[in-house]
């Protein structure tokens, strides 16, 4: 498993419930008006060292984020491996993946973890490059989903792709320019969806590599989705 550093601090009661649920809270810094009997209770319960400080310090702590009194030190969140994940299916008759092809906003992630947990996602599978990773945001946004669904990061997310289709799994990409509806097909098969950047969508290159091009139609004046929303459409009429 490979560790995320970066991850080090979580914050606001649901975050740190579901990570003290999860086993993963080290020691939490809370205010000294902090009430919150079930967090006190999983806190003694798994014996977590609490630390008092200041309103101040734990705006500091959580860098202006809304911490409602409590701050979590964690484990590093990790990574597992793309191999892992397709060893997990084999048990499944018909597995479901997510890539994500680009997403930077760790808050679309976070919401799109929740998805996945949510539709029963075997794995999550994002960028190395040029995508946000796993992140006290991220943590926060996911409603507690970090700490249940199966994250990898992969390298060439075309070789990724010929890899998944070998093991065989039909690849479903997201494109609003496409003219295919994502209820015209009938997903009796493992799937991957890929979900594109927030501006920019899928690269030419993974749209080539599907089997599938879909949108959501679109009948208001918007024209389009926020990324997890449109994940969460999704996954729905896969999971079926």
């Amino acid at each position: 498993m490979k560790k995320d550093l970066s991850s080090t601090y979580i914050f606001g009661k649901n975050a740190v419930r579901e990570a003290l649920n999860a086993n993963r809270v080290l020691k939490v810094f809370i205010s000294n008006t902090f009430r919150d009997t079930a967090i006190f209770n999983l806190l003694k319960q798994n014996v977590i060292p609490q630390v008092v400080r200041s309103s101040n310090e734990l705006n500091d702590l959580a860098q202006g984020g809304a911490h409602q009194g409590i701050i979590a030190v964690i484990k590093p969140y990790e990574y597992t491996s793309l191999e892992h994940i397709l060893e997990t299916c084999k048990n499944v008759s018909k597995p479901i993946l997510v890539l994500l092809d680009g997403v930077v906003d760790p808050h679309n992630l976070g919401a799109i973890l929740r998805c996945c947990d949510i539709f029963g996602v075997q794995g999550l599978l994002i960028g190395k490059h040029d995508q946000v990773g796993l992140s006290a945001t991220v943590a926060k946004t996911s409603a507690g989903a970090i700490n249940y669904v199966p994250v990898a990061k992969v390298g060439n997310l075309v070789q990724t792709i010929d890899m998944l289709k070998k093991n065989g799994f039909w690849i479903v990409a997201a494109d609003g320019n496409c003219d295919k509806s994502y209820l015209d097909i009938d997903y009796n098969f493992p799937t991957v969806l890929v979900i594109g950047n927030e501006g920019d969508g899928i690269s030419k290159l993974v749209l080539k590599n599907s089997d599938f091009i879909v949108k959501i139609p679109m009948y208001g004046k918007v024209n389009s989705l926020n990324a997890s929303v449109a994940t969460g459409i999704f996954l729905a009429k896969i999971k079926g």
